[in-house]
């Protein structure tokens, strides 16, 4: 169990230090790294403004899941494989959040 908390925290904490650059407005229009939508892709504005934003909250979700974990390995109070089921579903739904406040976003400042 050790090493699924280890390998969900550090998981966390990419996340979180990858959306560093995001949030600085320091990455340009690509197809391998951002929030990649046809919105975002046809206008320079709305790249930098759907990935600053999102990523301020992709950020957010990265120390929630570093937290999560550190909290499930100093107070266990369910089961190993619940554990770990909680916090690999926490980083799902956190995922299709993310993916939908992209769109809404992107949506947002393309209109």
């Amino acid at each position: 169990m050790f090493t699924s908390l280890i390998t969900i925290f550090f998981a966390g904490l990419l996340i979180s230090l990858l959306s560093i650059p995001l949030i600085l407005k320091k990455i340009k229009i690509n197809n391998w790294y951002g929030i990649r939508l046809p919105q975002t892709m046809q206008n320079e504005n709305v790249w930098y403004e759907v990935n600053s934003r999102v990523g301020k909250y992709i950020f957010l979700f990265g120390i929630f899941i570093c937290c999560l974990t550190v909290l499930f390995y100093f107070h266990p109070f369910i089961d190993e494989v619940y554990t770990i089921f909680v916090l690999l579903t926490a980083l799902m739904l956190g995922s299709v959040l993310l993916i939908i406040l992209s769109i809404k976003y992107s949506n947002k400042f393309n209109s």
